[in-house]
C-alpha cells in the first residue's frame, strides 16, 4: 500500500485530520516534508509504517488531539514539543506575537517578560525574532516551565524561564505579554476535546473567563515601566469587557487586533 491509497481508507479519513494535521503526522512519521509527501505519495510503504498511522488516526478518531499524540506543534515557524501539562500552541496565538513583535524596536534591548507561557511558545517566538532584547517568561505550572525550558534548550533559543503565579517576584519590564487562561467554565462552545485533554488550569478562568485577565491588567501596571506595553489575548467576545477594565485601571492607547478568522483576540495597552 501505498501513501496516497493509505491517506484515502475509511480507517485515515475516519480521524477527520485537517490539511496540517496530516502533513505534520506524515512528517513526523515517514520523515517527509511537504514536498516529498506529494512527490513519493506512490511509493510503498512498510508494514510498520502503515501500523504506526493507523494507531495514530485511531487515537485522532477518539478525540486526542493529534498534537499530544505526536508531542509535536509547529507554531511561528518553529518547531515545538508539547506534553499535556500545557496548553496546544495555536495559531490565534501567532497574532499575539505579531503585535507584540511590532512593539519592539530594532535598534535596542529591551526587556520583555512573557505571562502564563505553557510550552514558552510566545516568549520563544519573540526571541527567536528579536534577539537582542531580554526574554523572561513564567508560569505557575512546574511541568509547563519544564516543557518551556526544554524548547528553549532543543531550539537553542535564550529565554530565562522560572515558575511563579503571576508577577510574584518580578521585576520591571518594558513590554509583558500574556495568553492566560480566559475561557469561562461551563462556556458550551468549548471543544470536547480541550475538556478532556488539555490543563483545565491554562484554559478556564472564573468570572466568566476574565478573573485572570482582571488580575494581569491590575498588577502589571506594578510591574511594566512607564511608556511600557501589555499585550493580552482574550476571548473574541471579551475585547469590549478587556477594554473597560483597562481604561477604569489608567491603561492608555488601548487597541484591539483581529485574529486571521476576523474574531477579536488580542489587545494592546500603554502605560502612561
Amino acid at each position: 500500500m501505498n501513501l496516497s491509497e493509505l491517506l484515502g481508507s475509511d480507517r485515515i479519513r475516519a480521524a477527520e485530520w485537517t490539511i496540517s494535521e496530516q502533513r505534520l503526522v506524515i512528517e513526523e512519521v515517514l520523515g517527509l516534508v511537504m514536498v516529498d509527501q506529494i512527490l513519493r505519495e506512490q511509493e510503498s510503504l512498510s508494514q510498520e509504517q502503515i501500523e504506526k498511522l493507523l494507531t495514530i488516526a485511531a487515537r485522532s478518531r477518539r478525540g486526542e488531539p493529534v498534537a499530544y499524540i505526536l508531542g509535536v506543534v509547529y507554531f511561528d515557524g518553529l518547531r515545538l514539543s508539547v506534553t499535556s501539562d500545557v496548553l496546544i500552541p495555536r495559531l490565534d496565538t501567532e497574532m499575539l506575537v505579531a503585535v507584540a513583535s511590532a512593539s519592539i524596536p530594532r535598534e535596542r534591548a529591551i526587556q520583555v517578560h512573557d505571562m502564563c507561557t505553557g510550552s514558552g511558545a510566545v516568549a520563544l517566538a519573540l526571541k527567536s525574532r528579536h534577539p537582542k532584547c531580554e526574554m523572561s517568561a513564567s508560569d505557575i505550572c512546574r511541568q509547563a516551565i519544564a516543557c518551556a525550558r526544554a524548547n528553549a534548550v532543543s531550539l537553542k533559543i535564550d529565554v530565562q524561564f522560572r515558575q511563579a503565579d503571576l508577577f510574584d517576584g518580578m521585576g520591571m519590564f518594558d513590554l509583558v505579554t500574556a495568553n492566560p487562561p480566559y475561557v469561562a467554565w461551563g462556556d458550551p462552545e468549548v471543544e470536547a476535546a480541550v475538556k478532556r485533554y488539555e490543563p483545565e488550569l491554562a484554559v478556564f478562568s472564573a468570572a466568566n473567563g476574565l478573573a485572570l485577565i482582571e488580575q494581569l491588567l491590575t498588577d502589571a501596571l506594578n510591574h511594566v515601566r512607564s511608556g511600557g506595553i501589555l499585550c493580552l489575548e482574550h476571548g473574541h467576545r471579551q475585547a469590549h469587557d478587556v477594554y473597560l477594565m483597562a481604561s477604569d485601571l489608567g491603561w492608555q492607547i488601548i487597541t484591539t487586533y483581529q485574529d486571521l478568522a476576523g474574531r477579536d483576540r488580542v489587545t494592546r495597552m500603554h502605560k502612561p
